[in-house]
């Protein structure tokens, strides 16, 4: 182990993922980047997840191994940080793995290109192993400053924590929100505010399981309105710092509106949360959606939407009765 190399503190939230937590902590232990401290969160897991994970901290003195009562992710990451002594923080997701070399390389490009923040591209991972990324090139460097790392940021479609290395201090007065879904999509864009610089990697170092049960598959519920709630507030947060991207950060949220009222359509939970999803259509209707960016179709959507939820219903009947394509998603 290099020791003259800062330390990496990488926080693991875990909860139930007895068949896959092995690898994922498997591809963490086996960095090229040996300079690591390794917190790993046993959020209550009533598997045999807890007992996984002991057997690995008694084999690898980097590990710091905390079971607690289920708390939640933000808090099980929270914890994390509050005890990390590294110089740089990472993440990954329990039921995720990484390419043996991701820390090396992000550390490597954050020191080469003075960044606060670096970030490598990913792989989607179905159950029958199959991968696909949305990365064309093999192997590019992108460094953005000011507010071209804001305007990447808001673009993006993907908003998680766990591609990235950090400098420790970003964290300092932030935390991931307690209690809420899409938790990254709350933090991401003042992270990013923060950092002097981004430094993008299009190589993808990360495997990112899709699991039938993850929030985002799983049938509509309440907690996915947090999506709506954290793309409203990063809106507010960007119309005061970056006045120039108020308009991208507006379209995301009709985005959210949309894809919120299609899943509970296609879940059949309309009728369940009627009154939830209306309280949302309520505050959105009073952004303007005509100058943001939506396709013609998407603002027809939403101003039928706007003028009457029924009829907007009798809408998607028509449109999934017909098989008409949707296009009200944003990747």
């Amino acid at each position: 182990m290099d020791l003259t190399l800062p330390i990496i503190s990488i926080i693991v939230p875990v909860y139930n993922v007895e068949n896959y937590v092995s690898k994922c902590i498997e591809s963490i232990i086996n960095q090229t980047y040996r300079n690591l401290e390794i917190i790993i969160i046993n959020d209550g897991s009533s598997d045999k997840s807890g007992e996984i994970c002991s057997s690995y901290a008694i084999k690898d003195n980097r590990i710091t191994l905390i079971h607690q009562e289920n708390q939640g992710l933000s808090m099980a990451r929270n914890n994390a940080l509050d005890i990390a002594s590294g110089e740089y923080i990472g993440f990954v997701d329990s039921d995720d793995w990484i390419a043996l070399d991701m820390y090396y390389t992000l550390y490597n490009n954050a020191v080469e290109y003075d960044a606060d923040i670096s970030m490598c591209n990913f792989y989607y991972v179905n159950q029958n192993g199959e991968k696909s990324s949305y990365s064309n090139e093999s192997n590019s460097i992108k460094v953005l400053e000011g507010v071209y790392k804001i305007a990447h940021n808001i673009r993006l479609s993907n908003n998680c924590v766990w591609n990235r290395l950090y400098k420790r201090y970003l964290f300092n007065d932030i935390r991931f929100p307690k209690g809420k879904s899409f938790e990254d999509i709350f933090v991401m864009h003042r992270l990013v505010d923060n950092a002097n610089k981004v430094v993008l990697s299009s190589q993808c170092k990360y495997y990112y399981l899709r699991r039938e049960n993850s929030i985002t598959l799983n049938p509509f519920n309440l907690n996915q309105m947090d999506n709506l709630k954290a793309y409203i507030e990063r809106h507010t947060y960007i119309s005061i710092t970056y006045p120039n991207m108020e308009k991208t950060g507006r379209k995301h949220i009709f985005l959210s509106l949309l894809w919120l009222i299609r899943k509970a359509y296609r879940d059949n939970k309309i009728e369940i949360y009627k009154k939830e999803l209306c309280d949302f259509i309520d505050i959105v209707k009073y952004y303007d959606y005509s100058d943001c960016g939506l396709s013609i179709e998407q603002k027809d959507l939403l101003k039928l939407l706007f003028e009457d939820i029924n009829t907007y219903i009798i809408k998607m009947n028509n449109i999934f009765n017909n098989k008409i394509p949707m296009n009200i998603s944003e990747e």
